[in-house]
């Protein structure tokens, strides 16, 4: 369908398709810090442990997975959190002695551009960690 000479943005539907749709004041992201054996340290987030996505989109199952494991019922981190573990362990490929989950927090203004500086969170919060006893834990019962 074309409307106006272009092509109906389909890949936004949900914006349009409420008929009042409000730009977000907000957005929020985790990511993980995880420290090697070795001392340094990688910054992960849900994308690059399980989508191929660029950042430009919400990588629903990659952010789900890691939210149940993070922040979810006790149930969801005994099920989510090895899965975690393991993954961060595979993109790594190292002995991984910790692992931090953080939750970055950025306003939203649209007047600006770009409307958020991703450099400059406004809130860190640390949402979870994993200690060595249990990364160990973890993937010794592979």
């Amino acid at each position: 369908m074309a409307l106006g000479g272009g092509v109906w943005p389909f890949i936004w539907w949900e914006m349009y398709s409420s008929g009042n749709y409000t730009p977000p004041k907000r957005a929020n992201r985790i990511e993980f810090h995880v420290q090697d054996s070795d001392g340094h340290e990688h910054i992960l987030r849900p994308m690059d442990l399980y989508t191929i996505d660029d950042d430009s989109s919400r990588q629903a199952a990659g952010y789900q997975l890691t939210y149940r494991a993070i922040t979810g019922t006790d149930e969801q981190k005994a099920i989510y959190q090895p899965y975690l573990i393991r993954q961060i362990a595979f993109v790594l490929d190292t002995e991984i002695q910790q692992i931090e989950a953080w939750q970055n927090s950025w306003k939203v203004d649209f007047e600006n551009h770009p409307p958020l500086d991703i450099e400059q969170p406004v809130q860190t919060v640390l949402l979870d960690s994993f200690n060595t006893d249990v990364i160990n834990t973890v993937l010794a019962n592979e």
